[in-house]
């Protein structure tokens, strides 16, 4: 079967069953491997390799400080647990944690901003042959870097917030009802309910806002009307996604881990020249699986967005049909002889 360029809107906007939107995953990454990897590797690999050193770093600094740690504690006595707390507080403001922390945010707003960012710049490119640059990605991820990151915590404080609401309508009215444990019980369901609703709603909250360029509050509400009625095949299509990211996660971890694990067994290898470089190299290959792997579930959200946008909305039909009348519009006509020209033909 041929597979889509992707270079054109009727690529993106169509409808798909759940099983083409996996599909169209892989061959999205399939038709634009060079350009989009060319993007990642020059935007968000730096980073990772960055938050990987200071991980690997941290990991060995951590397998040393638990053994330790084990044996303080062992001996007992509030002074040696006073020096155990001290050594994990000075583990928390070393250098290490906070760059393999801020590192991790930072490199996973660079890695949805260049993947989307790409996808939309390719989908809004007028020449279908046209290529989307580095440079013009990089232009995308700058200007939209502190909104992104503003948004993650926006989006963080609004899923508190309304927890917290229901959580207290629900807890008054447990109280007002003498503690009855049927109405603690539909408290607690009610809550995991509206989180998991909202966060496969809000799963498409990047794509929105970078494709529809809607302001915060616009974007959710964008996100729950889109959804609406479509819930259980937007969170299929993510537990089926992080699924297999996660194994083949689970893979890399594995394979790095008998990488590193000979030469981090005990403290003193941990510590260790080597111990360190190992620790170092593991998680520099973990966090470069991170780049490759999780482009997959972004893609997949997009698609289903992409889909979502078509059913409702049918943007991809018009596209098209604007496009048929252009090609008519275009075709040339004949002035030598027409119907209503007198003479032989």
């Amino acid at each position: 079967m041929a597979h889509l360029p992707f270079t054109r809107p009727t690529d993106f906007l169509r409808e798909r069953e759940f099983g083409r939107k996996i599909e169209a995953s892989f061959d999205f990454v399939r038709a634009h491997f060079r350009p989009l990897g060319k993007c990642l590797m020059y935007i968000v690999l730096p980073l990772l390799l960055l938050q990987g050193i200071a991980g690997g770093l941290l990991q060995a600094r951590m397998g040393g400080l638990f053994n330790t740690w084990k044996t303080i504690v062992s001996r007992g006595g509030a002074s040696n647990q006073a020096e155990s707390l001290q050594r994990l507080s000075n583990m928390i403001n070393g250098p290490e944690y906070w760059v393999a922390i801020l590192g991790s945010l930072v490199s996973f707003t660079l890695l949805i901003l260049t993947v989307y960012g790409y996808l939309v710049l390719r989908l809004e490119k007028e020449d279908p042959l046209e290529p989307v640059t580095v440079h013009e990605v990089w232009a995308l991820v700058k200007r939209r870097f502190a909104g992104t990151i503003l948004s993650f915590f926006g989006l963080t404080l609004v899923l508190i917030l309304s927890v917290l609401a229901i959580g207290m309508v629900l807890g008054l009215a447990t109280a007002f009802l003498r503690g009855n444990p049927f109405m603690v019980f539909v408290t607690i369901f009610a809550i995991y309910a509206v989180m998991c609703y909202a966060m496969v709603a809000l799963s498409l909250f990047f794509i929105v806002q970078l494709r529809e360029r809607k302001g915060f509050f616009a974007t959710i509400g964008r996100c729950f009307t889109l959804v609406w009625g479509k819930w259980w095949s937007t969170f299929g299509l993510i537990f089926i996604m992080l699924l297999l990211v996660g194994v083949l996660a689970f893979v890399v971890l594995a394979i790095t881990s008998l990488i590193s694990s000979p030469f981090t067994m005990t403290p003193e290898q941990a510590q260790s020249v080597l111990g360190r470089v190992m620790s170092v190299v593991a998680a520099s290959l973990n966090s470069v699986s991170t780049m490759a792997l999780y482009p997959l579930l972004f893609l997949a959200l997009a698609f289903q967005y992409f889909n979502l946008v078509e059913r409702k909305e049918g943007q991809g039909l018009h596209a098209l049909v604007d496009t048929i009348g252009a090609q008519l519009e275009a075709v040339p006509t004949s002035r030598s002889y027409q119907p209503e020209d007198e003479g032989e033909y």
